[in-house]
């Protein structure tokens, strides 16, 4: 049995900090279909196919607003044409079936589908890296930090004290971005743009609202 740490606490991302970090997103000319890169990134490892569930998953987790319509559960700051956090509608297996996304473009670019209906699988093609740069954020890398500050704004981070650093390290833990590996941390190193300038440390909170 593993002996509970008691120095740890919860910390979570201030209101602050999680509306900047939209902001920021909401300024950069990022496709629709990123989550859905995201959620098979993540998803991706040794022996596992990536299917409709993985997608659907990601969207649960990151995604879904607590009291938000049945018809529009979910929130994204991605958005291809125009800028402005947009709700979407729960048919997250529509969006990403085989047809829609062969007439949609972009993202097809960037993975592989094979099988129809239930046994759809999603891989990324071995160049996925510069292809999602190029298709589906027009050359313009993500903030890292702004784009961690928005998926985890629901969740705490158990740490000895507010470092907004070991938040980033979780992200790049969850979805294979690991800079202990060469391949990975290329991937890391093509999508995303450092922007730790911008936040600090003050930008997590113990979720009781008292520093120890």
């Amino acid at each position: 049995m593993v002996e509970e740490n008691r120095d740890l606490k919860t910390y979570v991302f201030t209101k602050s900090a999680v509306l900047r970090a939209i902001k920021r997103l909401e300024s950069q000319p990022i496709h629709e279909h990123f989550s859905g890169y995201l959620a098979i990134l993540g998803a991706v490892r040794p022996g596992h196919d990536v299917t409709m569930a993985d997608i659907t998953h990601f969207h649960e987790r990151y995604l879904r607003v607590l009291g938000a319509s049945h018809r529009a559960p979910y929130v994204r700051p991605f958005k291809s044409r125009g800028h402005g956090l947009e709700t979407f509608n729960v048919n997250v297996a529509g969006s990403y079936a085989p047809s829609s996304l062969r007439a949609r473009g972009k993202l097809i670019d960037v993975i592989e589908v094979k099988g129809e209906n239930r046994d759809v699988t999603y891989s990324l093609r071995p160049e996925h890296p510069s292809l999602v740069l190029d298709r589906l954020l027009k050359n313009v890398k993500i903030p890292v930090v702004s784009l961690v500050a928005f998926l985890y704004r629901d969740y705490g981070f158990e740490l000895e004290k507010p470092d907004v650093g070991s938040c980033v390290t979780l992200f790049r833990e969850e979805f294979g971005l690991d800079q202990r590996l060469p391949f990975e941390q290329a991937v890391f190193s093509t999508i995303f743009a450092d922007d730790m300038t911008e936040y600090s440390d003050n930008d997590l909170e113990p979720v009781d609202g008292k520093e120890a």
